[in-house]
């Protein structure tokens, strides 16, 4: 038996398109690989519309069976093909796209199925979804990744044991932790250098830094306080500006102020580096400042300084205000080498100590449907006083620029915790990430829809119980025996794949007092009540064994593949 295998993502391209459509199904495919080679031999091809049935073919003549398993959502997926074909869908919607448009009818995924005649789904909730639009009589079988035996090793050397008391992780990357910040109700301080904050990628273009309620934050103004409609004010007289970019050489900058009477016609400094430029303020609602670096050394913190926070008589808001900004934007001539940027190469290994009872959530940032600010914000509402709680981000996007302002954000908006936040941004070789593992007491999820959650099944397969809610996906292994399990309810949404934006599909709102509530019966739980924690983690690793260990995965292939294909094994 042959297995042809693809997916568009490659083992090579991972480092650069994480967080990008379709990364993730690079790890469905590196998951089912033991499987298949237990099954048959497998071939990977880059180019499924030249290369498969070249490949068929030379089985025919030979009398092997042959089939091509395409791990690509359906509208990426190659048709018209000789070959038996199968594409593997991870889907987390009630409904499939129906309906084609840009003169491509595989935007109907309906097209692409009768096409191929089956699929495979990685859940229940998605194969109904598929039999929604194609019939009760399509055949459509869901196999989840066979998570349980990867870590049969990381099982063996830790036994479920009770997590470590300190753990020192290691990553190549960046690392933001709130323990490296003052924070009060009229303040917001970074302690420690912004070098521990290094660029991404840098595209030769103007960088743009909205503060309006309806943009993604590129960049956090430490000290400002936002204010709709018109952007953001200072509430401290050295406000800041940290960029998630590094630059040198000659930098432009271009600043959006609104004064409304505040320090107008009052010259102010700004700086980065050691660079200090002294600007006036004029005072209008949009007034544009220009104002250009030399910056021998790297720099990504812009400063201001001499602001007056006095009180106006007959401002609009009685706050006093330092200097009002709408956006930044940074250029310079990236084609004659005027700007340099650091890359992403150049970071540092750094290391990071977790300690007490530590909570972890593995996500890309820039996904809605991980909901990451409720379980920020729930994590810290419900542990406010409690110095020892810690919560793990592990961030699976490229860019810095995907989460450091709105992570800055909240902690500013949250205001003074005595919890812990820490988020992990970078590559973490196996051994790392199974100690990050180890220090873990809890998996948090507040999906609104999860086509599988692979980070989840994995650290449950080691002794990890869940705090998630049971819904799409996570309905074929999460309970309450595993985890503690978040009340969700439907809401109306607009399917990502659809031209037409209307809601057409379901998914799930997390009850976010649930969400809270989890987080404070969990820690009673490892407090308190090691016995009941103990018998979660077992459990946890129970239900991933019984529901995705390789042998119920291959025992499904086998039947599903048999009574499709005629296939022998």
């Amino acid at each position: 038996m042959l297995f042809i295998v693809y997916s568009q993502v490659s083992e090579e391209q991972l480092n650069h398109s994480l967080g990008m459509p379709e990364y993730s199904y690079y790890f469905v495919l590196r998951g089912f690989l033991p499987v298949l080679r237990e099954l048959g031999k497998v071939i990977l091809v880059s180019d499924p519309e030249q290369e498969v049935d070249a490949i068929y073919d030379d089985c025919l003549k030979r009398g092997e069976e042959c089939v091509f398993l395409t791990f690509s959502p359906p509208n990426k997926s190659a048709t018209g093909l000789h070959c038996p074909t199968i594409s593997v869908l991870a889907w987390e919607y009630d409904r499939i796209p129906e309906t084609a448009w840009d003169d491509d009818p595989k935007n109907d995924w309906r097209n692409v199925f009768k096409d191929h005649g089956r699929t495979i789904t990685l859940s229940q909730y998605s194969a109904d979804a598929v039999r929604k639009a194609m019939g009760e009589n399509f055949p459509v079988e869901a196999i989840p990744i066979p998570v349980w035996d990867a870590f049969e090793a990381y099982r063996i050397r830790n036994k479920c044991s009770w997590p470590a008391v300190e753990t020192e992780i290691t990553i190549k990357g960046n690392i933001v932790d709130s323990r490296n910040y003052h924070i009060t109700d009229d303040s917001f301080e970074l302690t420690k250098s912004a070098d521990s904050f290094q660029i991404q990628n840098w595209c030769g273009e103007a960088l743009h830094l909205g503060f309006t309620q309806t943009d993604e934050f590129s960049a956090y103004l430490g000290g400002f306080y936002p204010a709709e409609p018109w952007g953001s004010w200072s509430r401290i007289d050295q406000p800041w500006v940290l960029f998630p970019y590094k630059f040198s050489g000659v930098v432009h900058l271009k600043i959006s102020a609104c004064g409304y009477g505040y320090n107008v016609n009052k010259e102010i400094f700004i700086s980065i580096g050691d660079d200090k430029k002294q600007i006036l303020l004029k005072g209008d609602y949009n007034e544009i400042i220009r104002v250009s670096f030399q910056l021998p050394r790297p720099g990504n913190m812009l400063k201001f300084s001499g602001l007056d926070l006095s009180p106006v008589p007959n401002a609009p808001d009685p706050r006093s205000m330092g200097i009002g900004l709408r956006y930044i934007e940074i250029s310079g001539e990236p084609s004659a080498k005027s700007v340099m940027v650091t890359e992403q190469a150049d970071n540092a290994v750094r290391n990071v100590t977790l300690d007490g009872v530590v909570y972890t959530s593995i996500f890309n940032p820039t996904d809605g449907r991980k909901n990451w600010k409720d379980i920020v914000i729930a994590f810290c509402t419900a542990f406010q006083d409690v110095h020892d709680a810690t919560l793990v981000l592990k961030m699976t996007n490229h860019s810095l620029a995907s989460f450091l302002g709105e992570l800055h954000f909240y902690f500013q908006q949250l205001g003074s915790f005595k919890c812990r936040i820490v988020a992990l941004h970078g590559f973490m070789e196996a051994e790392e990430y199974e100690k990050l593992i180890a220090a873990t007491h809890f998996y948090v999820n507040a999906s609104k829809c999860e086509g599988l959650c692979l980070p989840l099944m994995e650290y449950m397969a080691c002794c990890k119980p869940a705090i998630a809610p049971c819904h799409t996906a996570m309905a074929d292994y999460i309970d309450s025996s595993s985890g503690l399990v978040v009340d969700s309810n439907l809401e109306p949404c607009i399917l990502p794949h659809e031209r037409c934006k209307v809601f057409g599909a379901m998914r799930y709102r997390i009850n976010w007092e649930s969400l809270a509530n989890a987080y404070r019966q969990s820690y009673n739980i490892v407090k308190n009540k090691p016995e009941t924690y103990r018998e979660m983690a077992k459990a946890a690793s129970l239900q991933i064994k019984k529901f995705a260990s390789s042998i119920v995965v291959k025992e499904k292939l086998k039947i599903f593949l048999t009574k499709e294909l005629g296939c022998s094994f």
